[in-house]
């Protein structure tokens, strides 16, 4: 894939880049300077396909709010999007990613568990495996949610992230307590020297 810099406020407008990888509102792009790479908006790219893939990854972006680990082929998400329209009847307009939990064997098999809402509507739990580095032979597995089971869930959800927060909020003001503690240590010593 292609990326060409359309923002005229940047230095490279107009220029043409390989891009390296890329999520649903970012692209790193292959840079002449520097570390060789370049992070830029994908507001500020026109991304020109070269394959079929590419052209999949341009049409639903949204997929790559899932996260695919080293290993697992991008053609899983074509696989996937394939397996969601049997099963809803109808085509993915819209992908709201609620969860993506990932875990490998020893023997390189990987397993997935997603929790999709698609086109507004449709609860979905996604069970999903595959064997590393191979593009096919995919296992998916789509479960419909109840409504009440999906609330249930998003609670539940929400609940975890509010306690991952609150301990990541104590973390954070401990280094603050810290970094606090060691200047006003670091000033006295220094006064104590003069």
């Amino acid at each position: 894939m292609k990326a060409k810099i359309i923002n005229k406020d940047l230095e490279d407008y107009e220029r043409l880049f390989g891009v390296r990888r890329m999520n649903f509102d970012q692209a790193v792009i292959n840079y002449p300077t520097g570390d060789g790479l370049k992070v830029f908006s994908l507001e500020d790219l026109e991304l020109i396909s070269e394959n079929k893939i590419d052209e999949f990854l341009l049409n639903n972006k949204e997929f790559l709010k899932i996260k695919l680990k080293r290993g697992i082929s991008v053609s899983f998400y074509n696989a996937l999007l394939n397996s969601i329209e049997d099963e809803i009847d109808e085509r993915v307009v819209h992908l709201n990613v609620l969860r993506d939990k990932y875990k490998i064997n020893k023997r390189g098999i990987w397993d997935k568990e997603i929790l999709l809402f698609v086109n507004n509507k449709f609860a979905i739990e996604v069970n999903s495996s595959g064997q590393n580095f191979k593009r096919d032979g995919y296992n998916i597995i789509i479960n419909k949610i109840s409504k009440q089971d999906f609330l249930n869930t998003c609670c539940n959800e929400i609940t975890n992230i509010e306690k991952e927060i609150d301990c990541k909020n104590k973390m954070l003001s401990s280094f603050g307590e810290a970094i606090t503690s060691i200047k006003e240590h670091y000033e006295s010593d220094k006064k104590l020297l003069i």
